[in-house]
């Protein structure tokens, strides 16, 4: 079998889209792959994998990357089994009917709250829609189907051994839906309690207000608390390196930085509507109640409640693995 892939950036460094690498890597084991990526940076030579880049680390032009887009298409559909679309409607767009002319099967993989009018168009066009909750995508189709998140667990597979401490850690956006503000005010609180308390706070900013929000949080608690964008190379010693993963996201998505945490081993402390304390290892907090955070990290502590999460890694193993999805992705197209 031969799949295209039609991505954002290829680049195993980056801090947001350096995962998709593992993707392209687990396609591999299953298929011939070729990829067309907006743009490429590093990553390491891939078995049976082809990339070519659109040009945007070049800085070439909309227009050119789209011909070229047009181009590699025209070159590539002939002689694949399939499509699959990673992320943007607007990939689907401007490819068009392309996929169906030459009567290749097509997939979106979409994770965002919002139904915007691009994605309800691409619904159209493609045949099947794939996301990793049923809160990750709220498009109202048959096509849309949940085949949870695609987590590598034998990339974050934590450390079994690491002495139990105060060692908060969250990774994400530095945004204000993020309601990172809770979270400090509630470790603040902590160590009153338990002095030795850490925080590392782990994300990049995105827009002006995000920047706003992050020097608000600074005067807030402490510019030290901020350790910026990480690789995603580096994730698995940074989870490693910590006790307990801190989440306050109101987005009401599931987001991936949780389920890496517990593939790697946390527990995990979250307001968050998508995850529940069906999940070994979650114990939830009320939403923008920093008190009530403290309180239960502190309790957790000491009760000997922390420490590694072998049974939350399984629960990721067995809902959101990566070699799961890849399975389910790979078999819609030999049907």
């Amino acid at each position: 079998m031969k799949l295209l892939i039609v991505t954002q950036k290829v680049d195993a460094t980056d801090s947001n889209l350096g995962f998709f690498v593992s993707w392209i890597k687990k396609f591999a084991e299953q298929a011939e792959v070729v990829v067309i990526a907006n743009e490429v940076g590093w990553h390491e030579k891939m078995e049976h994998v082809h990339v070519v880049s659109l040009g945007k680390e070049e800085r070439v032009s909309r227009i050119t990357r789209f011909l070229r887009y047009q181009r590699f298409l025209l070159r590539t559909l002939p002689e694949v089994d399939g499509v699959f679309f990673h992320m943007c409607p607007e990939y689907v767009l401007a490819a068009h009917f392309l996929p169906r002319l030459y009567g290749k099967k097509s997939v979106l993989w979409y994770t965002h709250k919002k139904v915007s009018t691009r994605l309800c168009i691409a619904s159209r066009l493609v045949d099947k829609i794939y996301t990793a909750s049923k809160e990750s995508c709220r498009l109202q189709s048959k096509k849309v189907e949940v085949v949870g998140h695609g987590i590598d667990a034998d990339f974050f597979s934590g450390n079994p051994f690491a002495t139990p401490k105060l060692r908060l850690l969250s990774i994400g956006r530095i945004s204000p839906t993020k309601d990172l503000e809770t979270i400090i005010r509630g470790f603040l609180l902590l160590k009153e309690k338990h002095p030795d308390a850490a925080l590392t706070l782990v994300g990049d900013t995105i827009t002006e207000a995000d920047r706003v929000y992050e020097e608000e949080l600074a005067e807030l608690g402490s510019r030290s608390l901020f350790s910026g964008p990480a690789p995603y190379t580096d994730l698995p010693m940074i989870y490693s390196d910590n006790a307990v993963f801190v989440h306050a996201s109101r987005t009401g998505s599931m987001d991936k930085a949780v389920l890496e945490a517990l593939s790697s081993g946390l527990p995990v402390c979250t307001s968050s509507e998508a995850f529940s304390e069906a999940i070994p290892g979650v114990t939830k907090f009320e939403a923008g109640n920093p008190k009530d955070l403290a309180e239960k990290i502190a309790t957790a502590f000491e009760h000997g409640e922390i420490g590694y999460n072998e049974k939350g890694r399984e629960w990721v193993r067995e809902n959101h693995s990566l070699e799961r999805l890849s399975r389910r992705i790979i078999s819609f197209y030999l049907l």
